[in-house]
């Protein structure tokens, strides 16, 4: 069962590919995890590159691929607070600022895929030109410090009201290479406040982007630690 309507695909993100969600380490400003100012980065790799090294296998997960079209929300939105644009945009296209390229894999956990309370992460890893990924990190730092009563946004038409997001935490994120950031957003979906998870890290201009969210059972929501930490190993 997929949740396909466009106000809760606006709302939840990647809600109409990945049912099944949750939470990851995170930081809500960007941190530099080894202790060291954050490099100009190298060049961004490619589609075919990103192919290459996005993860293709977890222990316990089943990996599957899916499209831009399917991951993104239908229409663009516009945050109520200017500051709380970067996060509403990646609400939205379910990757950070301005990338060249953006691939995709959801993992589910595999003991019980048809469970819609399992455990899952959508992942992104995506290509930036020459600073861009820095960028991308730095705007959604400020707007995880300068969010945190909410917001809401607004699809361009307007025709389905606004959607309302009552919160904006930061948690730590991810170690072991340039950058990370990590948040929890609360969103809503009919009345029921549901969370959705998101952690970034930073390799040269290379971006990874862990999601999560479960509008079944929100307390379930967790990004599995065993799926970034074999994202990650794949860009080091």
């Amino acid at each position: 069962m997929l949740l396909t309507s466009a106000r809760a695909r606006r709302a939840l993100g990647a809600v109409a590919v990945v049912l099944m969600l949750g939470s990851a380490a995170a930081c809500g400003e960007t941190k530099n995890t080894d202790g060291k100012e954050a490099s100009a980065g190298s060049p961004a790799a490619g589609e075919d590159s990103l192919e290459k090294l996005i993860v293709a296998e977890v222990k316990g997960f089943e990996v599957t691929g899916a499209t831009a079209a399917q991951v993104r929300a239908t229409d663009a939105v516009t945050a109520s607070k200017a500051a709380c644009q970067p996060i509403a945009d990646l609400v939205g296209t379910v990757a950070a600022g301005s990338p060249s390229d953006t691939v995709y894999r959801q993992l589910v956990a595999a003991s019980e895929p048809e469970d819609m309370t399992a455990s899952g992460v959508l992942v992104g890893l995506s290509s930036y030109p020459r600073g861009g990924a820095a960028r991308a990190l730095a705007d959604l730092g400020k707007a995880v410090s300068a969010c945190g009563g909410g917001f809401t946004t607004t699809a361009a038409d307007g025709e389905d009201g606004a959607d309302v997001y009552s919160g904006v935490e930061a948690e730590d994120g991810p170690v072991g290479l340039d950058e990370s950031l990590a948040f929890e957003l609360t969103g809503s979906l009919d009345g029921e406040k549901i969370p959705l998870k998101y952690a970034l890290v930073r390799a040269g201009d290379t971006m990874a982007l862990f999601y999560a969210m479960n509008p079944f059972d929100p307390a379930s929501v967790d990004i599995a630690p065993a799926v970034t930490a074999a994202q990650l190993a794949r860009l080091t």
